[in-house]
Parts: C-alpha cells; structure tokens; sequence
C-alpha cells in the first residue's frame, strides 16, 4: 500500500465523531421520550452508517486498489476511491456542521452550557480538518476555512443564538454543504 495511504486513516476520525454523536443523540431521544421514537431509529442509522459502513467501504477500496485482487473493473474501483477522497476533504466541513448541530440540540434538550458542549469542539474540529485537510492547499485556503469556523462561531455567539436554532442552523448547513459537494463532484467527476 502506498505511503499517502495510511495518512488517510486520520480522515476517518471524522466520520466516526459523526457517528458516536448519532448514536449519543439517539440515546438521549429515547431518555426523553421514555420509548422508541422514528427520529432515535433514524439516528441509530445515522450512527451504523458513520462508524460501520463508511468506514468499510473506505478500507475496502483502498485495499482492492492496492492490492489488485477484486474482478471489479479498476474504473469503478478509481470512481468510489475518488469519491471516498472528496467525501473525506470537502466532506469533513458538512460532516462538522452536522456533528455541531447534532450536539447542539443535546445541549438544548439538556440545558447544557453552549460553550463548552457545542462551541469548543466545533472549532476544535474545524482547526483539526483546515490544518490536515488544507495545509499544502494553494491560495490561503486553510486560513479561510479557519476563518469561516472563528467567523461562524464569532456570529452566532455574537447574537446569542439559542441552542436550538444553533442546531437548526448547522443542520441545514449540513445539507446545504452536502448537496453543494455533490453537485461538485459530479461536475468533477465528468472533467476527469
């Protein structure tokens, strides 16, 4: 397997924060409710999904490719490889804008303190994914995701937003993100 590889194990801690922070929302849905709920069904989901599947397919593809064992044509192979890698890049901002919004609405639900249950990891991790993700990236852009985190977090605090439309907020950025990155990769895809 080639070097750059095994750094790419570091990208999967993203998506598995996403999933315990499903799996967390989700347990703390049925504390609320006293029963089994669609939304804590949906969130257990969300959860196998982040912390099984995708890193399944993210090891199987890096793998078959390395390896060269699997009868699946190399194309489709490059073509879920590509993805993976667009996943994991631009995928980290709307995986943290969901990982934000899902600990929002705990610490909403909770009355928790915003701060130090939403805030610090938010912009912990988005210091984390703009030095990993965009340390070599040209044209600054490291500095202007660490920007868009401080500037977001500066904003919102600044209004005093509630926790509850904090979340509402990092949701629909999430989907918006997610859709966009899609969008781009698609486009991507067709050039390549």
């Amino acid at each position: 397997m080639e070097s750059y590889r095994y750094l790419q194990f570091v990208y999967l801690i993203i998506p598995l924060t996403v999933g315990i922070e499903f799996f967390l929302s989700a347990q703390q849905e049925r504390k609320s409710l006293s029963k089994e709920s669609a939304v804590a069904v949906i969130m257990d989901a969300g959860g196998y999904l982040f912390t099984a599947l995708i890193p399944a397919l993210f090891l199987f593809t890096i793998l078959s490719l390395s390896q060269h064992r699997l009868q699946l044509p190399e194309q489709v192979l490059h073509r879920i490889d590509r993805y993976g890698v667009m996943f994991f890049f631009l995928g980290s901002w709307w995986q943290i804008f969901l990982i934000t919004g899902l600990r929002a609405r705990r610490a909403a639900s909770a009355g928790k303190p915003i701060f130090s249950c939403v805030w610090c990891p938010y912009l912990t991790l988005g210091l984390f994914v703009s030095a990993l993700i965009l340390w070599t990236a040209p044209f600054g852009l490291m500095w202007f995701s660490v920007f868009w985190f401080a500037a977001s977090y500066g904003i919102l605090n600044l209004f005093d937003v509630s926790p509850l439309k904090v979340s509402k907020v990092f949701l629909i950025l999430a989907a918006l993100t997610f859709i966009g990155e899609n969008f781009f990769f698609v486009i991507l895809d067709a050039i390549i």
